[in-house]
């Protein structure tokens, strides 16, 4: 399995001979929404062009239609024909776009031998969740490959817990920005809670995305690698990557 961390959520995956991408948030610099009235976000550009990024791509999952998991970029750009996989909630949506191929997952589809299971969980505390919405995670399994469990956005919470007790998945990869809404939050983990996530994930590598690229994080990359250094965890088990970085498991 590979993993390489585009930029914010957005993943590409590759699992024996298929490759997903994963939530395209595609806007350029700048060139989105702002989330907090700070500034436009995304903070940053892509690490390649869209081109090079869609080049080989045989699905697309989206977790959910926040602007920064699938913006109007990725839906112009992307082929209408291209597979795309979805919770059942936002299907009618998607098509509606004009993709041709919607699919919801539930509990289990499958592209080529790869198997996309949706999970739940809960895109912050009970005051935000009725402005947040839905989301959901993915989890992805192939014979002879790693299983690969994608929480999206979400804190950690009995929903999350659950999959990475009940599946025991060998990859978890979480949104650790800390980011807040009005205010209020965590949207998604803070770097308490991924502290927290690599203690109950087993002998899991945890992967933290979703860093340096919104205008309302509360943690950066660095203030995350340094309250891990400290922390009494198995370094070796938690990743952050870097935009552009590709992991090979």
């Amino acid at each position: 399995m590979q993993i390489r961390l585009i930029r914010s959520a957005t993943l590409a995956v590759q699992m024996a001979d298929v490759r997903l991408l994963i939530d395209p948030w595609l806007a350029s610099k700048g060139e989105g929404k702002s989330y907090s009235g700070r500034g436009p976000s995304p903070l940053v550009d892509l690490p390649c062009p869209v081109e090079e990024l869609l080049d080989g791509i045989d699905a697309v999952l989206v977790s959910h239609l926040h602007s920064d998991h699938f913006d109007e970029v990725a839906q112009r750009v992307l082929p209408k024909s291209i597979p795309v996989l979805c919770h059942a909630r936002d299907r009618d949506q998607i098509a509606a776009m004009g993709f041709s191929d919607v699919r919801a997952i539930g509990d289990g589809t499958a592209v080529g031998g790869v198997t996309i299971r949706a999970t739940d969980g809960r895109h912050g505390p009970p005051e935000v969740l009725e402005d947040m919405g839905e989301v959901s995670g993915f989890l992805i399994s192939v014979t002879g490959e790693p299983t690969l469990y994608w929480a999206g956005d979400t804190i950690l919470c009995p929903e999350v817990e659950a999959v990475m007790a009940e599946e025991r998945p060998d990859i978890v990869v979480v949104h650790g920005c800390g980011a807040l809404w009005q205010g209020k939050g965590p949207l998604v983990m803070d770097g308490q809670m991924v502290l927290d996530t690599v203690r109950l994930s087993g002998n899991a590598t945890v992967v933290v995305t979703h860093l340096d690229a919104v205008d309302h994080a509360t943690v950066s990359r660095a203030e995350l690698r340094h309250v891990a250094a400290e922390a009494p965890i198995d370094q070796s088990r938690l990743l952050v990557p870097e935009d552009g970085e590709l992991l090979s498991f």
